[in-house]
């Protein structure tokens, strides 16, 4: 409501940091954060009035530099697709952002591990997705930063005749605790910059070098990709779950919804259902390793974040109650179920060959999914229960 109210841009021309949003809160004495109580009941709602934003940071020091997204998010939640919404995640302003105290980088560190639940959640949230990326600003042109390791030779002052022989001729250099910021004669030269500067052995002492404004297309970095398709990989697996797909169409607002160009808009189907989950596993994984990473190491973390996430979405699916359709070659009881030794071959592409009891994957046996995990042993009324291992 903070940010749907009429007047609400002279309150905030521009988005601020949790910090400075909880101070002002405290000042002015207005309602900008839910209670952690609140905010537990809305997820718990599941009527997907949680909002989740994915988008592409502009710049390392505040994401929204031309105030593009702030207007376009207002926008979303004054629009009959967002009206429903009770509550808004946006890392800038709902975690704590540099400088951080010791108790915020906790904090932190504890809801980085968590953040992708609000865009996997298949009930309680809904992704609104900004895919543009805001022209950037003339000021900017020729900005480049340089993160700096402690120690390492360029945390000074005295490592600018270091730098000016490794990138070549700049202007306006200023030293800032960790970095480097300073300004090429054109945007073409810093982008040089920057390519020599990637290259390995380069610039010794640096963690890396790029442009101050980040003007890479959404679906380019590593975070949006991942965002984009956990948002979706319950979407995806509705294709072969027909019932809870009509229930869900029925009686909740869309998943994800499109926010940026002319307007909010339902996100169109990405997926095609009949090939089935491992050729969209190992898209999204692919895409995951071609796109760019600020953080150095961020690149195999995320890949794994999104396989665990695919796990749990295929947990959840399958106990749903919803038999998946599929094909089944084997033996069967007098009362027509599957029983001891057969192999299913379901819709999605999963298969599995071992023992089964009352149509039920029951004994020991091997599932192999789409995606090309294993899993072998021991189940138990068709979950993988007790001694066994999984490949991935």
């Amino acid at each position: 409501e903070f940010l749907r109210a009429d007047g609400s841009e002279a309150v905030l021309p521009e988005l601020l940091r949790r910090q400075e949003l909880e101070r002002m809160e405290k000042e002015r004495r207005i309602r900008i954060f839910l209670t952690p109580e609140e905010a537990v009941a809305a997820l718990r709602s599941l009527s997907r009035e949680v909002a989740g934003l994915t988008y592409g940071w502009a710049s390392p020091d505040h994401p929204d530099v031309t105030g593009e997204y702030l207007a376009n998010v207002r926008r979303f939640l004054r629009h009959p697709l967002g009206e429903h919404v009770t509550a808004l995640f946006w890392d800038f302003s709902s975690l704590p952002q540099k400088p951080r105290t010791a108790a915020e980088d906790e904090f932190f560190y504890q809801a980085l591990k968590v953040m992708g639940d609000v865009y996997a959640s298949l009930f309680g949230t809904i992704v609104i997705r900004h895919r543009s990326v805001p022209a950037q600003p003339a000021e900017l042109d020729g900005e480049v930063v340089i993160l700096v390791e402690k120690g390492g030779g360029l945390d000074g002052a005295g490592a600018e005749a270091e730098l000016r022989s490794a990138l070549g001729p700049f202007e306006n250099p200023r030293y800032e605790e960790g970095r480097w910021r300073v300004r090429f004669p054109t945007h073409a030269a810093a982008e040089e910059a920057v390519e020599a500067a990637s290259a390995a052995g380069a610039l010794p002492g640096a963690i890396a070098v790029f442009l101050f404004y980040n003007g890479r297309p959404y679906l380019a970095r590593g975070w949006t990709t991942f965002e984009s398709a956990v948002s979706t990989e319950a979407i995806a697996w509705l294709a072969f779950f027909s019932g809870l797909g009509k229930l869900l169409e029925e009686r909740l607002a869309p998943k994800v919804i499109e926010i940026n160009g002319e307007g909010p808009r339902v996100a169109e189907a990405e997926d095609r259902a009949e090939e089935g989950m491992g050729p969209r596993n190992r898209r999204v994984i692919a895409a995951i390793q071609e796109a760019a990473f600020t953080g150095k190491g961020d690149k195999p973390v995320v890949v794994q974040l999104y396989r665990e996430y695919a796990t749990k979405v295929y947990n959840a699916m399958h106990a749903s109650g919803e038999a998946q359709e599929g094909e089944y070659e084997g033996e069967y009881n007098v009362a027509g179920e599957y029983e001891w030794r057969g192999i299913g071959r379901y819709a999605d592409g999963d298969i599995y060959e071992g023992e089964w009891k009352a149509s039920n994957r029951e004994g020991r046996g091997v599932l192999r999914f789409a995606n090309g995990d294993v899993c072998e042993g021991e189940w138990k009324a068709g979950k993988f229960e007790g001694r066994g291992v999984y490949r991935w």
